[in-house]
């Protein structure tokens, strides 16, 4: 697996991220970067891509995740849709969820999942459909996940 880490995170979390994807054939997978933008970047917050393999340049899929959040901007609120809600024959509404990142890994933890729903979903990995509502609750269950971890007192990862 081709992890590659350009952000000061604990090792329990980089732990975490190369269980979640050990997981899967990353066989097709050129990288998996993770990127600390914080003094590099004007934009605030997080964002990502996926970009599809290509077979003209004979290259695989390529994942870049990006957090821009200083520490003084935790907590960092999150809203994201999450799904749609049929309100009568016609008429549709997005369902959110709101949520706050707490620490930079929460914030990697959310993006990468995230990003990871779309290369596995479009390499047949998992079912569904590659849709963002489906990536960002992909992105809400790691950061659960991820959560429910770094809470443990006993410290085990993966």
């Amino acid at each position: 697996m081709n992890l590659q880490i350009k952000a000061s995170l604990s090792p329990e979390c980089v732990a975490f991220l190369r269980g979640r994807l050990a997981r899967f054939d990353f066989r097709h997978l050129e990288y998996f970067r993770l990127y600390d933008r914080i003094n590099a970047s004007v934009t605030v917050g997080v964002w990502g891509r996926c970009k599809y393999p290509n077979r003209k340049k004979k290259l695989g899929y390529r994942i870049r995740c990006c957090v821009s959040i200083t520490r003084s901007e935790f907590p960092y609120p999150a809203k994201w849709a999450v799904g749609t809600r049929q309100l009568d024959a016609k008429n549709w509404e997005w369902v959110w969820r709101e949520d706050q990142l707490r620490t930079l890994e929460e914030a990697v933890a959310w993006i990468a999942g995230h990003e990871a729903f779309h290369w596995l979903r479009h390499s047949r990995q998992i079912p569904g459909r590659n849709h963002e509502t489906q990536a960002n609750r992909a992105g809400f269950a790691w950061l659960d996940e991820w959560r429910e971890i770094a809470a443990t007192s006993e410290g085990r990862f993966i």
